[in-house]
C-alpha cells in the first residue's frame, strides 16, 4: 500500500498548507523583487536626470513595471502594486525631493503606461513571445508607442500643473521619448531573463561566453571614444555616431534580442550620462536638443534591429523544428518497418508455417483430406484477409478507384469490422477530392481511428467529411478517455506530430481538442486549392 493512502487526514492538511504558504512567499518574493527593481530603476532615472530639468533622459521604472505586468499573471498585478509598486514609488520620489502631488501625478503614470501596455499585449497577443516577429509587433505597438504616448500627456500635465516644471508640449514629447526608449531596452532582457530557461544557460560554451565578452569590452571602448573623447571635427559627429551599429547588428544576429537590448542600454545610459554632462555629440546644439537627438536616434536603430532578431529567432526555430521533425520520420519510418516486420514474422509467416505443416501432415495421411480441407480453407482465407488489410494500411488502391471519399468510408466499415468497433461514418461531399489532399486525409483518418481504439477505451466512434466555403473539413470524435494535449504533444510519440505535418503539408490546419474523461475531438480542414499548388509544385 502506498504512503499517501498510509497518510493522516492531518498529515495531508499540513502538506497542502505547506503547499499554500511556499506559493504565497514566491508570489510575496515575486512582488519585493519587482519593488526593489522599481526603486533602483527610479533612482537611476533621477541620477540621469539633469540639473533643474524636470525630465529624466532615460526613465527606467516604467519599463519595469511593464515586463514585471507581462511575466505575471493578470490576478497577480494587485499584490503588486500593494507590496512593490506604491512604497517603493513614494519612498523614492520623496527621497527625491519631488513634491507630493507631482510624486502621486507621476503614480498614477507610471503605472497607468505599464497598465495600458501590459493589458493591450495580453489582451492582443497572449501566446506571443518576444521572439516572435508577431510579439515584437505587438510590443513595439502597444508597449514603446500607444502606452507611452498616453500617459505623456499626462505625465507632463501633472509636472505643469504642480509647478515642477513648464512647456506643455515640450515635456510631453521629451517624456514620450525618454520612456519608449527605456521600454525598447528594458522590458526585453527582463522578460527574457524571466522566461529563460535556466538549464540552457548552463550548457553555454566557453567560447560563447568568450565572444559574448569580447562584444561588451568593444561596446563598451567604442561608446567611451564616440561619446565621451572630444571629436577632432565637428563635422565627422554624424558619421561617427553610426559606428556602434555593427556592434548592435553582431548582438542581435549572435545572441538574439536579449543581446542586443543589452548593448543598447549600455550605450543609452553611457552617452546620456556624457551629454548631461555636457559631452553632447552635436556640439552646436543645447543640451535638450542632444539629448532628444539622441533618443530619437536609438529609438530608430532599436526598433528593425528588434525586428531583425525576432527573424532570425524564428528561423533558428524554423531549422530545429525541422531537424526534430526529418529524425522524428525517419524513426517513425524505422518504427514502421519494424511493425510490418513483426506482423510478417509473429503473425502471418507463424501461420503460413502451422498451414504447412498441416498440409505435410495431410500429405502423410490423405484419409484426413475430406475432414480438414474446409479448416485449411478458412485458415487461408483469413492469412490472405489480413494480407489484404496489411497491404491496404500501407497503400490503399481502393482511394485510386473507388474515390477518396468512398475508400475513406469502407476503409471504416472494415477497421469496425475487424476491430469490433463501430465507426459511423458520415459525408456530404460532392466533390471529386483529388488525391494529394485525399491521402493526406486518409492517414489523418488512419492514425485518428488506431488512436481511439488504443487510448480511448470507447466502442462508438463518429467521424464526419465535409465541404464548406470550398474547403474539406475532417472531425474525428469520440467520448472516450481523453487526454492533455500539450503532454501528448510534447512526448515521444510521433502520432499527432505526423498528423500535423501532413496538414501542413496540404496547407490545412488541424485542431485536436481532449481533456481527460472529456473525450476527444479532431478537426482538420484543408483548402481545395492545396491540390492546385501542388500540381504547380510539381511542374
Amino acid at each position: 500500500m502506498s504512503s499517501a493512502l498510509l497518510s493522516s487526514p492531518s498529515e495531508i492538511a499540513s502538506t497542502r498548507s505547506s503547499v499554500t504558504a511556499a506559493r504565497m512567499l514566491r508570489r510575496v518574493s515575486f512582488a519585493l523583487l519587482v519593488g526593489a527593481g522599481y526603486y533602483l530603476g527610479t533612482r537611476i532615472g533621477f541620477t540621469w536626470t539633469p540639473k533643474g530639468q524636470p525630465n529624466s533622459t532615460f526613465w527606467p521604472p516604467n519599463a519595469i513595471l511593464l515586463a514585471a505586468f507581462l511575466l505575471a499573471p493578470r490576478w497577480r498585478w494587485w499584490l503588486i502594486f500593494l507590496l512593490a509598486v506604491l512604497p517603493a514609488h513614494t519612498f523614492a520620489q520623496l527621497q527625491a525631493g519631488v513634491p507630493v502631488w507631482t510624486a502621486l501625478g507621476w503614480f498614477l503614470t507610471n503605472t497607468g503606461e505599464a497598465l495600458i501596455g501590459a493589458y493591450c499585449i495580453k489582451r492582443i497577443s497572449p501566446e506571443s513571445t518576444l521572439d516572435s516577429v508577431r510579439g515584437v509587433f505587438t510590443f513595439v505597438v502597444f508597449g514603446v508607442l500607444i502606452a507611452p504616448l498616453a500617459t505623456s500627456f499626462l505625465d507632463a500635465s501633472a509636472v505643469v500643473l504642480t509647478r515642477w516644471g513648464q512647456g506643455y508640449w515640450p515635456l510631453s514629447i521629451e517624456r514620450f521619448w525618454t520612456n519608449a526608449l527605456a521600454e525598447l531596452t528594458i522590458v526585453p532582457i527582463i522578460v527574457l531573463c524571466g522566461s529563460a530557461n535556466f538549464s540552457e544557460i548552463r550548457r553555454i560554451s566557453a567560447a560563447r561566453l568568450l565572444e559574448g565578452a569580447f562584444l561588451t569590452v568593444a561596446t563598451l571602448v567604442v561608446t567611451i571614444l564616440i561619446f565621451g573623447a572630444q571629436p577632432l571635427s565637428p563635422a565627422t559627429t554624424p558619421a561617427l555616431l553610426y559606428v556602434p551599429l555593427p556592434l548592435f547588428l553582431w548582438a542581435a544576429v549572435r545572441f538574439g534580442l536579449g543581446g542586443l537590448s543589452l548593448s543598447l542600454l549600455s550605450v543609452v545610459l553611457m552617452s546620456m550620462w556624457y551629454t548631461i554632462h555636457a559631452r553632447g555629440p552635436f556640439p552646436y546644439a543645447s543640451m535638450p536638443q542632444n539629448i532628444l537627438s539622441l533618443q530619437i536616434l536609438f529609438c530608430v536603430v532599436a526598433v528593425p534591429l528588434m525586428f531583425l532578431s525576432a527573424v532570425m529567432a524564428e528561423a533558428r526555430s524554423t531549422q530545429e523544428s525541422l531537424r526534430r521533425m526529418s529524425s522524428s520520420l525517419l524513426e517513425a519510418q524505422e518504427q514502421e518497418r519494424a511493425r510490418i516486420g513483426r506482423e510478417l514474422h509473429d503473425d502471418i509467416n507463424q501461420r503460413l508455417a502451422m498451414l504447412v505443416v498441416e498440409v505435410e501432415q495431410m500429405q502423410r495421411d490423405p484419409s484426413q483430406f475430406q475432414s480438414r480441407a474446409e479448416e485449411l480453407r478458412r485458415e487461408a482465407a483469413e492469412i490472405s484477409n489480413d494480407v489484404q488489410t496489411l497491404s491496404h494500411e500501407l497503400h490503399s488502391s481502393k482511394l485510386e478507384y473507388l474515390g477518396i471519399v468512398a475508400g475513406m468510408k469502407s476503409f471504416c466499415k472494415e477497421f469496425g469490422q475487424r476491430q469490433r468497433v463501430q465507426v459511423n461514418f458520415k459525408s456530404d461531399v460532392s466533390t471529386a477530392l483529388p488525391l494529394e489532399i485525399g491521402l493526406p486525409l486518409f492517414r489523418v483518418l488512419q492514425e485518428c481511428l488506431h488512436n481511439a481504439v488504443k487510448h480511448s477505451g470507447v466502442k462508438t466512434i463518429e467521424v464526419q467529411l465535409s465541404e464548406q466555403s470550398n474547403e474539406i473539413h475532417l472531425v474525428v470524435r469520440d467520448s472516450g478517455k481523453g487526454f492533455d494535449v500539450e503532454t501528448a504533444l510534447q512526448g515521444e510519440g510521433l502520432g499527432l506530430t505526423s498528423m500535423q505535418e501532413r496538414v501542413r503539408l496540404v496547407d490545412g490546419t488541424i485542431k485536436i481538442e481532449s481533456k481527460p474523461m472529456r473525450g476527444t475531438s479532431i478537426h482538420v480542414r484543408v483548402p481545395l486549392e492545396a491540390a492546385q499548388g501542388f500540381k504547380r509544385k510539381a511542374v
